[in-house]
């Protein structure tokens, strides 16, 4: 059967806008739903950015009454969800807006559906079904990096903090995605490229995914190649509008083609290295993608040879790969990171399930060390 003979299955929001300067939409979306807005967001970043001060006065010049709920961290815990979620339904808001990065656009997408359905993030974990759809939800990004504002998930952080696990249900794609590359103008170099590498690497990886289809391998094809044009031109120029949209396409991509398609081994990694090692998701992502791709070129080599041709050129995925961290200034030995062999059976045993499950060859523990290892 060839590749068209494929099933492929496209979930996305209900409404997706994107465009610079297209926030000023904002309000219009708002009125969908109602007058009152329950508005998401992080700490003081988004403030010394302008981009508070900004989206205020529109939806304040728009009519909309508006209630901030603020200081959202990075890496969220249930904790922190079970405060927000009971600000929320103190609020009562008509509609929620999730404005910042992948935390708390999670944070605010979890806290919807929780307000909805009751019990608390564990629950969930441990299998409770959501049974009523989220309050209304707009998710608007102010990075261009985890394509939350596209996805059915919600990655949380135990109170404990030592495991990240994902909430997930289809009433949790957000109502709306709002996606204006000018806010993310403002994004720190390091920034631009940890959440620039983490939206490659769900295309990537969404693209070789054992659960990948026609429709989702186009939307990775040219968010991988959009990457591998504009993600260096992003970092090293952070005022460049041009790489800007260009990345808030891969990242807009990217969530599409995970929440169809699924992730891989990589992703599965990263969460018990970032969680353990405190490293950016992204980062923790492409310190293991080249070793990763190694191992799994034999099942995926006519695919991983077009992402080195779209990366840079490279008939080999793992050599353009490499070139591409290299531009960017980031080690993938996991020895200047501050890991040690003796952290490897914790990490792959806190790797299981989830993204794993969609890595097109499985690879048993002892491989996964293995692999580990080398990058040492």
């Amino acid at each position: 059967m060839g590749i068209y003979g494929l099933k492929s299955i496209l979930k996305v929001p209900h409404t997706v806008i994107y465009g610079t300067d297209t926030i000023s939409e904002l309000p219009e979306q708002v009125k969908r739903f109602g007058k009152v807005a329950a508005v998401v967001y992080g700490g003081k970043s988004f403030s010394e950015s302008g981009n508070r001060n900004k989206i205020m006065e529109i939806l304040k010049s728009g009519n909309v009454a508006v209630h901030e709920v603020g200081g959202i961290s990075h890496d969220p815990d249930e904790l922190l969800v079970k405060s927000i979620t009971e600000t929320i339904i103190s609020i009562k808001p008509d509609v929620i807006i999730g404005i910042g990065g992948g935390s708390v656009i999670d944070t605010a997408k979890a806290a919807s559906i929780i307000a909805s359905n009751g019990g608390e993030v564990a629950d969930y974990w441990e299998g409770k079904p959501f049974t009523k759809p989220s309050i209304p939800y707009i998710a608007v990004p102010t990075t261009s990096g985890t394509g939350a504002e596209v996805t059915k998930n919600a990655v949380i952080t135990s109170k404990e903090k030592t495991f990240k696990k994902s909430i997930r249900s289809d009433y949790m794609i957000p109502d709306v995605a709002l996606i204006d590359p000018s806010l993310t103008l403002s994004l720190p170099k390091t920034v631009t490229r940890d959440t620039g590498l983490d939206a490659l690497i769900q295309n990537l990886e969404g693209y070789t995914s054992n659960n990948a289809g026609p429709i989702t391998d186009t939307l990775a094809r040219k968010g991988i190649e959009l990457a591998g044009t504009y993600l260096v031109q992003a970092f090293r120029n952070p005022d460049d509008l041009e790489a800007r949209e260009a990345m808030s396409l891969v990242s807009l991509y990217g969530g599409i083609t995970l929440l169809n398609a699924g992730l891989g081994l990589a992703h599965g990694l990263s969460h018990p290295i970032g969680i353990r090692f405190g490293l950016p998701h992204g980062r923790s992502c492409a310190i293991v993608m080249p070793k990763v791709m190694e191992y799994n070129y034999t099942a995926r080599k006519q695919k991983y040879d077009e992402v080195g041709q779209l990366l840079s050129g490279d008939r080999n995925g793992v050599k353009a790969f490499n070139k591409l961290l290299e531009r960017l200034d980031l080690s993938t030995r996991l020895g200047d990171y501050g890991i040690k062999e003796e952290d490897i059976p914790l990490i792959v045993s806190e790797s299981k399930g989830g993204s794993r499950n969609y890595n097109p060859i499985h690879h048993s523990d002892e491989t996964v060390e293995k692999m580990l290892k080398e990058i040492l």
